[in-house]
């Protein structure tokens, strides 16, 4: 009777029946700045785009702002006009030059230094956008934002920054293949990686401006600017 006892705890631990107590860990600074400084990096220079944008557009002109419209939203009436598709096609193209830009600079020994502008300055475009439609409809363009284009924007705001950390780690290993001194190192083991995250991000991007889509069809109507 003992042996057939003994027998099922054995089964037990053999088949993982035995319930393990719950490990509670706190959380940790270290290991989060660990895991998640460059995203961490990247997000601030992208909310100092966002203050530095939001503070530009009251000294820019109105043929500027008509010249960065394929970029950023500055021209609602233009915008209101286009069809669906051409919503889709000018919110993906915008967003997917940006993705590009990291992609190459991540392909460069000297990407890593010249991502945090790049990041700036996309929030440089999200504030000029925002404050744009506050400074030209008041609440209702306040409004119109929150609703209709600040979703779309911030899913493409964490695939962004996904790009931006892919590019980083992928610049600094060619950094380092480039400026060191040891022989052994190769850049085919994050070749593959790289090109499939990158494939990764921009799917999801083409969902943000699927998103970005969808409210302006549904949204943008509701909204009076005249």
């Amino acid at each position: 009777m003992k042996g057939i006892v003994f027998s099922m705890k054995n089964h037990k631990k053999i088949f993982g029946f035995t319930k393990q107590p719950k490990r509670i860990t706190a959380f940790s600074f270290k290991r989060f700045w660990t895991y998640y400084s460059v995203q961490v990096f990247f997000a601030l220079c992208f909310f100092v785009g966002i203050v530095f944008g939001s503070r530009f557009i009251s000294i820019a002109s109105a043929d500027f702002l008509k010249k960065i419209d394929f970029l950023f939203l500055t021209n609602l009436q233009s915008r209101l006009e286009l069809s669906a598709f051409e919503i889709f096609s000018a919110s993906f193209a915008s967003d997917f030059i940006f993705i590009l830009l990291a992609f190459l600079s991540g392909l460069s020994a000297w990407g890593i230094f010249s991502l945090s502008f790049l990041c700036a300055f996309k929030g440089i475009g999200v504030g000029i956008s925002s404050m744009y439609l506050y400074s030209q409809y008041s609440i209702t363009g306040i409004g119109f934002y929150i609703l209709v284009v600040l979703p779309g924007t911030v899913l493409f705001f964490f695939a962004f920054i996904c790009a931006l950390r892919e590019a980083f780690t992928q610049s600094l290993a060619l950094f380092r293949i480039l400026f060191s001194s040891e022989t052994n190192l190769s850049m085919s083991r994050y070749t593959k990686t790289y090109l499939f995250r990158n494939g990764v991000v921009v799917v999801f991007t083409m969902f943000s401006s699927v998103i970005n889509m969808i409210l302006w069809v549904l949204f943008a109507n509701m909204f009076n600017f005249k």
